[in-house]
């Protein structure tokens, strides 16, 4: 039957909660309100019939189980086999959700949402990867489908012919995107990179086959700007006090601009030696843009020095080694590298299949000593308790953070993501994608595995 039989669901449970019986899964929704599919109703209302894939063979229905009293899924007549890999093309991705339709997804809305997930049920055609991006995803029917690779906004489309038995999946089907192209089915999020004065995450993106590479000055690296899957902000001399991309300040101060993307990075950056200087978190207009980006659906990314973009919109979640009321007050007198410890069982696991057991997190310049739950809103406007979630420490000091306030979520780091300008991908640089994919996936109860 395919994805036609998706049907929306509410969001009464916090996106971190588990509410799903045995034949139901939850699956990002293409966008906003609408899931842009078929929905057929169980309450007598119209929806697609179960015909199969286009052109094709059509299956058996699934039967209503005696003992459950819960539909169980048709039988299996094809069987497809791949592996979900980021957008270099190496590093695998786990927990990406890989589905066969009958139709295309709707489009991803353009700029910030609230991204709500969807119910799968048993007769649709879906799967997750192992932490080795691996998958294997029964079909209930041949002919022509598409085959969807999601996971958060990363997106790809494309058309497969499917026969009986097993078969193979051209790994190109099953690599995530690194540039936007709606006109052939590649989605990435709409990013933006307020490039910092020490972190060069658009060179770590860049890593992760976001852009290329190219040479800068005395030696470092950089990417080029006019191939790149996300936007640069950057500031001039002498200041633009009109283009938003060339003025930090304006770029943030103006809802209308930052509204138009899902995830904004500000990394370190704004300092002096070891004193740091940047006083626009202070601004209330900042200040309430951010906020409103996070509620709305937005993702914020935020390393080190430039850590008062978090404590000041959002205080109380976190404190910092040495804070007090000044501004730049926890900044530190020197960097640290730290060996690095991961709680999160998916995440280590992610990262054992990488041959990842043992790392260490470099170039720190703020230390977190202690995390706090903060009363919030859930995506339906609700108040709930939020508590941080650490997928990274450092010296047992949270390292990478991230909490969640209504739609969107709030990533902090301590240390720089690109290292000391390792030329070769990091651990630190792997957690970044992971952690940003992970906390990109909708909101609503997660999809078990089949």
């Amino acid at each position: 039957m395919g994805i036609t039989s998706l049907s929306r669901m509410g969001l009464a449970a916090p996106w971190i909660g588990f509410m799903a019986s045995a034949f139901v899964a939850v699956a990002c929704s293409a966008g906003g309100g609408d899931s842009g599919f078929d929905t057929p109703k169980t309450d007598g209302g119209t929806g697609g019939s179960n015909t199969g894939g286009s052109g094709g063979t059509g299956g058996g229905g699934g039967m209503i189980n005696p003992d459950s009293g819960t539909m169980d899924a048709p039988p299996t007549v094809a069987t497809l086999e791949g592996r979900v890999v980021a957008p270099e093309g190496t590093i695998p991705i786990s927990s990406a959700l890989v589905y066969l339709s009958d139709t295309p997804p709707a489009p991803i809305p353009d700029g910030v949402f609230c991204d709500e997930c969807v119910k799968l049920g048993a007769d649709d055609e879906y799967t997750l990867t192992s932490p080795d991006g691996s998958f294997s995803l029964s079909a209930y029917s041949t002919g022509t489908q598409y085959l969807v690779v999601q996971k958060g906004q990363f997106r790809k489309v494309r058309t497969i012919d499917i026969v009986q038995g097993s078969q193979q999946v051209d790994p190109e089907f099953t690599r995530l995107p690194g540039r936007m192209n709606k006109a052939v089915g590649d989605d990435i999020p709409k990013m933006a990179v307020i490039v910092g004065q020490w972190d060069a995450i658009e060179v770590s993106l860049a890593k992760l086959g976001l852009a290329e590479i190219v040479p800068g000055a005395f030696g470092s690296q950089t990417v080029n700007r006019d191939t790149a899957g996300f936007a640069m902000v950057e500031s001039t001399f002498p200041l633009d006090l009109q283009d938003p991309m060339k003025n930090p300040d304006k770029f943030l101060k103006d809802w209308n601009v930052l509204s138009q993307y899902h995830i904004v990075f500000i990394p370190c950056s704004g300092s002096e030696g070891t004193t740091c200087t940047d006083t626009l978190p202070d601004n209330q207009q900042v200040q309430e843009n951010l906020q409103r980006f996070v509620s709305e659906g937005g993702k914020l990314y935020v390393t080190d020095y430039s850590y008062e973009y978090v404590r000041r919109p959002w205080p109380g979640f976190v404190t910092w080694d040495s804070e007090n009321a000044a501004t730049g007050s926890a900044c530190l007198t020197g960097d640290y590298t730290a060996p690095a410890t991961v709680d999160d069982p998916e995440m280590k696991e992610w990262l054992a299949a990488q041959g990842i057991f043992d790392f260490e997190v470099e170039a720190n310049w703020t230390r977190i000593t202690a995390l706090h739950t903060q009363p919030g809103l859930d995506p339906q406007g609700a108040t709930v308790d939020i508590t941080p979630t650490a997928w990274v420490k450092g010296n047992q000091n949270p390292a990478t953070i991230s909490f969640e306030e209504r739609c969107g979520r709030v990533l902090f780091s301590t240390y720089h993501t690109e290292g000391n300008g390792n030329a070769g991908l990091l651990a630190q640089e792997k957690a970044l994608l992971y952690v940003l994919l992970e906390v990109g996936v909708c909101v609503g109860p997660p999809i078990p595995p089949k």
